[in-house]
């Protein structure tokens, strides 16, 4: 099938690219079928935006080519902790099969708090199998939203920790 430059690929990794995209294999990016996340920013009394009144909740959907990648998942169900999760858009990765650019993307910090399974033998429109695809609900702690320019990152904190 050949690329839409109107189709906005995305896939998601357990890494942070922030910390540097060089060591992200293309086997550890899982193909998105789906997100969304609805967030709604206030003006305090002087005017300043400030973070999201409600939790805000991603949904998002992957396709699981391999079990392990599904185990990690449910792994950070299961511990409780702060998971940060990078979405990339458009990915290209080089001749040793490692992430060399993407468009653009977000990397999200939360706690994942649900995760549906589902198994298929049906083929998609490829020919391919759809294999088992994960409904996940992340409860979103901060988002940075990358860019072309790398230094102009927009960072976007939805659960502010008391310290």
């Amino acid at each position: 099938m050949p690329f839409n430059p109107k189709e906005l690929r995305a896939v998601i990794t357990l890494d942070n690219v922030m910390d540097g995209s060089k060591r992200i294999l293309k086997e550890n990016c899982l193909v998105v079928q789906n997100f969304d996340y609805q967030c709604t920013f206030k003006r305090n009394e002087k005017g300043r935006v400030f973070g999201a009144m409600e939790s805000v909740i991603l949904s998002f959907k992957v396709r699981v080519n391999d079990p392990r990648h599904a185990m990690m998942f449910l792994m950070e169900l299961a511990s409780n902790n702060v998971s940060c999760f990078s979405f990339l858009f458009n990915a290209i990765y080089g001749p040793n099969e490692r992430l060399k650019e993407y468009e653009d993307g977000m990397v999200v910090k939360g706690y994942i708090v649900g995760a549906e399974e589902q198994y298929s033998t049906e083929t998609s429109d490829t020919g391919q199998y759809k294999q088992m695809l994960l409904d996940l609900k992340l409860l979103v702690s901060e988002v940075v939203y990358l860019g072309y320019e790398k230094d102009k990152n927009l960072h976007g904190v939805f659960i502010h920790k008391n310290n």
